[in-house]
């Protein structure tokens, strides 16, 4: 079966250079041959998914180094003398992925090869999932254009890279959880899970459970063994939503952990070590909650080293018809109809009301508007009753805009663009 994979060959000696050349391309593989490492290195950009390198020429190790150095992804075979082990060896701590003797077993050449090409791809299948998640939890697609959202942005790419805990609060429905996703996607843990814990939604006596797993035996119902959020967490970020309805015996248990980094599963004594980064975040008031002895103030402090506040949508008018630009774009294959407009008065009753739910409220509104309406606009009359009312008086025509007159006019859209991801968590 014929195959498309690059490969390039690296030996000074001819014969063998021309042997396992001759029998890889036998195998579909699509083969260049050097006969000196200073020539594969001038042609790297050719992005070889795999690299066979005869160490015993001179210089092999560095040649071995500076390819590692200027990709350190491409997976290197090298090639040795039977009794050349301890270059084998430091081959192998340099960074390649298997060393073979001369001369090399063709068997065991296809074998490697197959491997080596396996785990570049799935490599560079990673690196575009973790490239793709990035840009789509990056706050630049984060849809807001307000004063107030820049000063969110702002915040995040601040921190995003920096190893601390950080607090985000504001009311439910801002958006929350998706300005947490974007610090965990744009940070050093971001090849982790992201791992979420809603600490008002346990019950008091399942917390210590859901937090660090339990050994097999541990209670009556304990049938195997279980990890806790925090071992799946481990090299990943762990998101504790509602953070301040956790129980005060959770709260000394989690302190312990943020001051040790271990922990023990329910049933154990045997400590396990992870290196996670925490986000929690809360709608109600914190500092509040210390006051009043609900929260532990010394737990606050190892958790709001760094503060986000998410403002509610009243205060960004400005960002209402760019979300219901967003909205109409997100649900018109779900509801299969074409409604690219909102009246005026529908827009001028939209951005009026102050919306207690926040994005996460405005989103379910429009959803619901799109389904209700029997035209190509959504109407006034599509609205709730408790919106309509906010109908009268006049739009700021500054800062807002009619998605009516946006399409009659066939003026540029003042919107996000279609990656753009709503504040709703």
């Amino acid at each position: 079966m014929a195959t498309k994979e690059l490969l390039f060959v690296v030996d000074t000696d001819t014969p063998h250079r021309k042997m396992m050349a001759g029998w890889l391309r036998d195998q579909g593989y699509r083969v260049k041959v050097f006969d000196n490492g200073e020539l594969c290195l001038n042609m790297l950009d050719e992005n070889p998914d795999a690299i066979c390198l005869d160490i015993n020429m001179s210089a092999g190790l560095d040649i071995l180094k500076r390819l590692k150095l200027a990709n350190r992804d491409i997976p290197v075979l090298v090639v040795t003398e039977n009794d050349a082990v301890d270059s084998a060896v430091e081959a192998m701590k340099i960074g390649a992925f298997d060393y073979m003797a001369k001369p090399v077993d063709k068997v065991r050449l296809k074998t490697n090869v197959e491997r080596a090409i396996e785990m570049h791809t799935m490599v560079n299948k990673i690196q575009r999932l973790q490239g793709e998640l990035k840009k789509t939890y990056s706050y630049k697609n984060i849809v807001g254009q307000s004063d107030a959202m820049q000063q969110v942005f702002a915040q995040i790419d601040e921190v995003s890279a920096i190893n601390i805990n950080v607090f985000v609060h504001g009311e439910s429905g801002t958006g929350k959880e998706l300005v947490a996703k974007a610090l965990h996607f744009n940070s050093a843990y971001k090849m982790g899970d992201f791992v979420a814990i809603n600490c008002g939604a346990i019950p008091e006596e399942l917390q210590e459970n859901e937090f660090f797993g339990h050994e097999k035996g541990a209670f009556t119902s304990a049938d195997d063994s279980r990890m806790g959020k925090l071992e799946v967490a481990n090299g990943g970020t762990l998101f504790l939503d509602e953070v301040g309805e956790m129980s005060p015996k959770m709260q000394v248990k989690l302190l312990r952990f943020i001051q040790d980094k271990s922990f023990e599963r329910v049933g154990s004594n045997k400590k396990i070590q992870v290196d996670l980064r925490i986000i929690s975040a809360t709608n109600k008031d914190l500092e509040n909650a210390v006051r009043q002895g609900k929260f532990r103030e010394d737990l606050y402090y190892r958790l709001v080293v760094y503060s986000i506040l998410i403002p509610p949508l009243r205060d960004r008018g400005q960002d209402i018809p760019i979300l219901i630009n967003h909205f109409l774009k997100k649900y018109k294959l779900d509801i299969t109809k074409k409604i690219p407009t909102v009246s005026s008065y529908a827009l001028e009753a939209l951005v009026r009301y102050s919306w207690p739910g926040n994005v996460r409220q405005l989103e379910n509104e429009i959803y619901r508007a799109m389904v209700s309406t029997r035209t190509d606009t959504v109407q006034i009359e599509n609205l709730a009753p408790e919106i309509q009312k906010f109908r009268e008086g006049h739009v700021d025509g500054d800062n807002r805009f009619t998605l009516a007159r946006e399409n009659q006019e066939s003026a540029p859209p003042a919107v996000s663009p279609p990656m753009a991801q709503p504040l709703s968590p």
